[in-house]
């Protein structure tokens, strides 16, 4: 049979001091080791903090100096906005002027002076063609169509009155007239009356006018040729003489020819107005070219 012994002295610190001696250096040798983790992180926390720290300041430092920046470009803005604002107004006032000084230039361009026509259709008169009479038609205006009349407001009644929940209509905005429409300025209509021989040179004449550089070529037509005795009286002057001695004369024709006014402005007629001696008009004309007023006209002008 087998004996069971047992030392319970075993159990007793006192009895194994080497035990206890080893089991408490063991001890304190896993308490330091175990701390380890512990300082790394509160290192990693500190460095992390750090770091944030700076980026933070940093950061800081960069806003301040935008900030900075940014109201000094702002300044430079509304001073630059004040300049050309002021740039605008002069542009704008320097536009009225130049558009008042070419509504001026544009008043000496439509002018065509009558002596300088008088010498185209001298130059163009046919022999045996006479003027009597030289009229100008102007123009009727076009009739321009009426704007057409506001709205009427409807009136409350008299005798209504308001309910007591409803809120009062807002008064109706008052209608502003319409602009009156302008009709664009016709030409004026020019008749030449006078005489001729014959049929042949009336017509001829009316081809010259036609080719006139003052006067429309589609708007010139005859409009009367009518076969009249000579209204002239021959006389002799040897006193005693029979009448019955005298020659008839031929008869002469009476014509009206119509035409109107050439829209070619002035300043295309340079040419045309120095050989006609009109330069008084045409060193207004040059001289507005010059200044810039004008712009030199390159269009083409009827040939005579």
């Amino acid at each position: 049979m087998y004996s069971l012994d047992i030392n319970f002295l075993n159990d007793r610190p006192e009895y194994k001091p080497a035990v206890a001696a080893k089991t408490t250096s063991k001890r304190s040798g896993g308490s330091a080791k175990d701390q380890l983790p512990l300082v790394g992180a509160l290192l990693f926390a500190l460095g992390a903090n750090a770091l944030v720290m700076g980026a933070w300041w940093w950061v800081t430092n960069e806003n301040s100096g935008l900030a900075g920046e940014q109201a000094i470009l702002e300044q430079e803005v509304a001073k630059l906005n004040t300049q050309a604002s002021a740039i605008r107004a002069i542009n704008a006032e320097t536009d009225k002027i130049t558009a008042e000084y070419k509504a001026l230039a544009g008043v000496f361009d439509q002018i065509k002076p009558w002596s300088a026509m008088f010498q185209d259709l001298s130059a163009r008169t046919p022999t045996g063609v006479q003027i009597a009479r030289i009229e100008q038609i102007d123009p009727t205006p076009s009739p321009v169509a009426a704007p057409p009349p506001p709205a009427a407001t409807p009136a409350a009644s008299p005798g209504a009155s308001p309910s007591p929940g409803a809120s009062p209509s807002p008064a109706s905005p008052t209608p502003v007239a319409a602009p009156t429409p302008v009709a664009p300025q016709q030409p004026a209509k020019v008749v030449i009356s006078g005489i001729a021989s014959t049929f042949d040179q009336v017509n001829d004449f009316m081809l010259l006018v036609q080719r006139s550089p003052f006067f429309l070529d589609t708007d010139t037509k005859l409009i009367a040729a009518t076969l009249k005795d000579n209204p002239t009286q021959l006389r002799v002057r040897t006193p005693g003489a029979s009448a019955t001695e005298l020659p008839k004369l031929r008869p002469i024709v009476e014509y009206k020819i119509e035409t109107t006014l050439s829209p070619t402005v002035a300043s295309e007629l340079l040419p045309e107005l120095r050989s006609k001696q009109a330069d008084g008009l045409a060193i207004r004309i040059e001289s507005l070219q010059e200044k810039g007023v004008l712009e030199p006209q390159t269009g083409e002008v009827k040939k005579p």
